[in-house]
């Protein structure tokens, strides 16, 4: 473009010359513009969607209007499958230094001449002359949609962006200039029109948009030929928008002044009073697609793993990102006095541990139950169950129950340096294991792991001693068990709200006797069931 305006200086022969060129480059060029040989450059209209105008919907047919079933909505305004309600941004450089009091931006079906708004909605049948509004009365077969710019967007003159408003920029910074919006109707007169069938005639909505200021915005052009950088940004919102054309290529005509009144009509032949085109009488173009609908299907997945041994505080050289819990000598616990043949004395309390770990891909999270019976000889003589109130343990007292505890207290873990690396770095998606189940993020207000337990078996961490002079500050254990859930399953531990990433729980078992206790061998077997929410 500076080899064009240098070219055009020499002579007014050849400056004739140039003009014809360029007019034939450039026929979008009004006769009364002195900016036909300014045109503004590097030019570009990007669209938030360029789905057609009645598409709102996500992959899965719900929309605002229509959300799914949990009050969601994937296609909202700005989106990419929202034709409907859509967002625009207009990229370009100047090719004049100049202060600009205002732009105008036209869309038509054509590049130059008489202008007709894009759409293709039709007359209705039942009444001639009225268009239907974005072809809400169109069976989903034969959707239609006419181009519209809503009136109600406002400016933003920050950097963030905001729905429902506009912004300006130049060379990246918000303008400095106080910009006014207008969006008006601006096509050819009917009469005037000379379509081929119903569907060109003009559709009567908002295709002309203007921005208007009373206190200029200064643009510059450097003899180097590069121009200042505008940027002009419609956000859209639920209730201010832009509506995409149903179909078709459509044309956008650009132009700035050298004065904010009476942009109204500028793109008619004669020019209207107090404004002069600085740069434009040029297009940018754009054209409207239907979406690619893609549909795959995720498996319903569950990992669920019992045992005595937990791996990530085992000195396991190579750590994998959710390993399953380790079986020990046939998941066999032997509770009591290590010195007494595993046997359980009056006056002090035992206790064993196990594991559990579980993951399961459900959105609608998972429940983990257990089921069993209380410890029990041949004979059919049994130690007293906890009950279902939590209670700390009472040696002298016949007890069995169950609870959690923290799941790395008896270590650190060993865990390799690539897995904890692994781990650190959120766009791998490994996740640490070993989660403590009682913990709850109380700054966010949400939990911090993925499975919660049941309050009865939560605070089973602690000393089993019940004097309260010994171990002072020691919080005291307590624990519950059913027997009736041999037969009933009882919850432990729940989240109904999201997926369960490995999960882990470490269990501790407590037993005490009393002197009465008939003598015998006892044991019992202790099932952990999961059952994922889908």
């Amino acid at each position: 473009m500076y080899t064009l305006k240098s070219i055009a200086r020499r002579g007014s022969m050849l400056g004739f010359a140039v003009a014809i060129v360029a007019a034939a480059v450039l026929p979008a060029v009004s006769a009364y513009a002195q900016g036909a040989l300014n045109p503004l450059t590097e030019r570009s209209l990007l669209l938030t969607s360029s789905a057609p105008g009645f598409q709102d919907s996500d992959g899965s047919g719900y929309s605002e209007a229509q959300p799914n079933p949990l009050g969601e909505n994937y296609a909202p305004a700005g989106s990419g499958p929202n034709g409907k309600k859509t967002g625009e941004t207009f990229t370009f450089r100047v090719s004049s230094t100049a202060t600009v009091y205002g732009l105008s931006f036209q869309y038509c079906t054509l590049a130059a001449g008489k202008c007709r708004a894009p759409g293709n909605n039709i007359e209705s049948v039942v009444n001639p002359g009225d268009r239907e509004l974005n072809a809400e009365a169109h069976l989903p077969a034969n959707k239609r949609s006419d181009f519209e710019f809503l009136s109600g967007f406002t400016y933003n003159n920050t950097a963030t962006k905001v729905p429902g408003t506009y912004q300006v920029f130049v060379n990246g910074t918000p303008s400095s200039a106080n910009w006014v919006f207008n969006a008006a109707n601006e096509e050819v007169d009917p009469a005037d029109w000379t379509g081929a069938n119903a569907n060109d005639i003009p559709t009567g909505k908002n295709n002309y948009v203007t921005l208007t200021t009373t206190n200029g915005q200064p643009l510059s052009y450097s003899a180097g030929g590069v121009g200042d950088k505008v940027e002009v940004v419609f956000n859209p919102s639920e209730t201010v928008y832009i509506t995409n054309p149903g179909a078709k290529e459509f044309f956008v005509k650009i132009n700035s002044y050298d004065s904010p009144t009476n942009l109204l009509g500028s793109h008619n032949e004669a020019n209207p009073a107090n404004h002069t085109v600085i740069d434009g009488g040029v297009t940018v173009a754009n054209v409207m697609t239907d979406s690619i609908h893609i549909t795959t299907k995720v498996l319903e997945t569950m990992s669920f793993s019992v045992g005595t041994q937990n791996p990530d505080t085992t000195d396991i050289p190579v750590h994998g990102t959710c390993d399953a819990i380790n079986t020990v000598n046939g998941n066999q616990l032997q509770l009591g006095d290590v010195n007494s043949e595993y046997s359980l004395q009056t006056g002090q309390a035992h206790d064993v541990y196990s594991y559990w770990r579980l993951s399961s891909n459900s959105s609608g999270g998972a429940t983990v139950y257990y089921s069993g019976n209380t410890l029990q000889n041949t004979v059919g003589d049994q130690i007293e169950e906890i009950g279902e109130t939590a209670k700390p343990s009472r040696p002298g007292t016949e007890q069995f129950g169950l609870g959690f505890v923290d799941a790395t207290i008896d270590d650190t873990g060993n865990f390799d340096a690539e897995f904890l690396t692994d781990v650190a770095n959120p766009d791998t998606r490994h996740k640490m294991p070993t989660l403590l189940l009682q913990a709850a993020d109380v700054v966010a207000g949400t939990p911090d792991i993925f499975l919660l337990p049941e309050t009865d078996y939560a605070s089973a961490t602690g000393s089993l001693d019940p004097d309260p002079l010994v171990d002072v500050g020691d919080p005291k254990a307590t624990f519950a068990f059913a027997k009736e859930s041999n037969t009933i399953p009882r919850v432990i531990a729940q989240n109904n709200q999201m997926v369960i990433s490995c999960a882990t729980a470490k269990m501790r078992y407590v037993a005490n006797i009393g002197a009465d206790t008939p003598a015998g061998v006892y044991t019992t077997k202790i099932n952990y069931l999961a059952a994922p929410q889908y």
